[in-house]
């Protein structure tokens, strides 16, 4: 569309904006009948432009996205917090779904779950042999794993309120991986992650909570594409964002 006709068509609806208003208030059905009928017919050429346009204005929109979120912190938490409450069955039933199917078709997430199984059926049943699986992985004695632990507790944790969680802060506390094992690629690494010096005690609520996927920000922390209640836009991104913080935590190590 030229300069021209964009000009003409601006001043044309000054002009008759209420008469325009009219036409769609009484027309309304009509409208969202044809778009919808559009929209159905033409998914794939819609679909290929969204894109197209996306790609092309990348910048353009993450600009707009950031500004958005700032002026719009409050209101945006509140849709947040809402849409959790009013379909918070929905939410756990794809999760579980999630989970379930995932176990089936990704061998390191199933390695990894087997894993923590075993270090919290640890505490379960106080204790683990020097001859286990779990003594292999954690690479130290169970009196030493606990102290360990210990010695990286805040003045509020202690045994009693392990693997507590009411949605507060500081009423219980889980054992955590400071580099996440999503980040591993191999089976080698998912052992590696599961390393005594790799695990700490943290809040519950920052680890199930704000740590995960429902968090006061919402922005994708790999590829900054907006979001509604999770931290990534899918698990590529939430592998490459822990694989870059993996990097990092490397680098810094070797200097």
């Amino acid at each position: 569309m030229d300069l021209k006709r964009k000009e003409y068509l601006k001043e044309y609806y000054k002009k008759n904006k209420d008469r325009i208003k009219k036409y769609y208030d009484d027309n309304r059905e009509h409208k969202i009948k044809k778009v919808k009928e559009r929209a159905d017919n033409n998914k794939e050429k819609i679909s290929e432009y969204q894109k197209k346009y996306t790609e092309k204005n990348k910048e353009c929109k993450k600009i707009y996205n950031e500004n958005y979120r700032k002026e719009n912190k409050e209101k945006i938490k509140e849709y947040k917090e809402v849409y959790y409450e009013e379909n918070i069955e929905k939410i756990k039933e794809y999760q579980r779904s999630y989970r379930s199917n995932r176990l089936l078709s990704d061998n390191l997430f199933k390695l990894s779950k087997n894993i923590r199984t075993l270090i919290v059926k640890s505490f379960k049943e106080n204790g683990y042999k020097k001859t286990s699986k779990t003594f292999n992985i954690v690479g130290c004695s169970f009196e030493e794993f606990k102290l360990y632990l210990e010695s990286k507790f805040e003045p509020w944790m202690n045994w009693d309120n392990y693997g507590l969680y009411n949605g507060e802060f500081n009423n219980g506390w889980d054992i955590d991986h400071i580099i996440p094992t999503i980040s591993a690629n191999s089976e080698e690494e998912i052992f590696k992650l599961n390393h005594y010096d790799n695990l700490q005690p943290l809040c519950s609520k920052v680890n199930r909570y704000i740590k995960k996927d429902i968090i006061d920000d919402t922005k994708c922390l790999f590829c900054d594409e907006n979001l509604i209640n999770r931290k990534y836009c899918n698990d590529r991104c939430k592998k490459n964002y822990y694989y870059k913080i993996k990097t990092e935590i490397n680098e810094n190590k070797k200097i």
